[in-house]
């Protein structure tokens, strides 16, 4: 595929003008671009009376691509990048990995391995989507605070409660792939190319519970209300942790941990 970027667009545009724009980029008729997908869009505001779009596109054409790129001369037009992500090549493990906290990172490291399978052990201090919702709510009428679920701790982490902003200061290939998937469990679809782009705090919840769902219907076991309350180690090696659940403790033997820790 080709990307175009640069491209200016009213505020009102339509897909067909989009397509229009592209192919007049490429000097070439709308008709032959077989494809066409939004990779970016911000707004320009420089000029207050006539506020645009900025967008950056891929399009797929039914010529011969590496010809036509020959013969435009724009810096806007490339090659355009892939933006697959494959999980790296992997073994089996003896023994079931273990992933201390359900926030982002502990999210996508769990699905990762699920999809690996690798049937992740999650373990998460605070409650699932459903019991936060009613710990928060009565924190918010009530003034009583559960400490262990609340707006900072539970499935999903603090940003659970927020608007979902996705905002990332790297161009990692990673990142489409974190949007992509949002998207498959939920998530707006205009978080693939919105330069800021925002979950939303209605649609968060429900995408969250999805990849729970899906990294348990893949074997991984997520257990919440559990605090990880050591790690143990023998030869310099992990070989297991303690795991608190209710006042009882349980030692989960593994020699692959995560462990993701939220700092200020």
């Amino acid at each position: 595929m080709i990307r175009i970027s640069d491209i200016s667009m009213p505020l009102h545009y339509t897909d067909e003008a989009l397509r229009r724009a592209a192919a007049k980029k490429l000097h070439t008729d709308a008709q032959k671009l077989k494809k066409l997908a939004l990779v970016k869009r911000s707004v320009d505001a420089r000029k207050k009376q006539d506020v645009r779009f900025v967008v950056t596109v891929d399009v797929e054409t039914d010529g011969n691509e590496d010809k036509l790129l020959s013969r435009v001369r724009d810096s806007h037009i490339t090659k355009a990048p892939k933006r697959t992500y494959a999980i790296p090549p992997h073994g089996t493990l003896s023994q079931r990995p273990v992933v201390v906290g359900f926030g982002p990172a502990g999210m996508f490291a769990g699905l990762l391995l699920a999809r690996a399978g690798l049937r992740p052990i999650i373990l998460e201090r605070g409650g699932s989507v459903e019991e936060r919702q009613a710990a928060v709510n009565t924190f918010w009428q009530m003034r009583k605070l559960n400490p262990s679920c609340n707006v900072q701790f539970g499935e999903g982490g603090a940003g659970t409660f927020s608007d979902g902003k996705l905002n990332t200061g790297t161009k990692d290939e990673r990142i489409f792939f974190v949007l992509q998937t949002l998207c498959e469990h939920g998530a707006p679809e205009d978080i693939l190319f919105d330069a800021k782009p925002h979950v939303g705090t209605d649609k968060l919840p429900q995408t969250v519970r999805a990849i729970r769902e899906e990294i348990k219907s893949l074997g991984g076991e997520v257990r919440f209300n559990t605090q990880m309350t050591d790690l143990l180690v023998k030869n310099n090696a992990v070989c297991g942790v303690v795991a608190e659940t209710n006042g009882v403790n349980e030692t989960i033997e593994t020699d692959r941990e995560i462990l993701h820790i939220m700092c200020d």
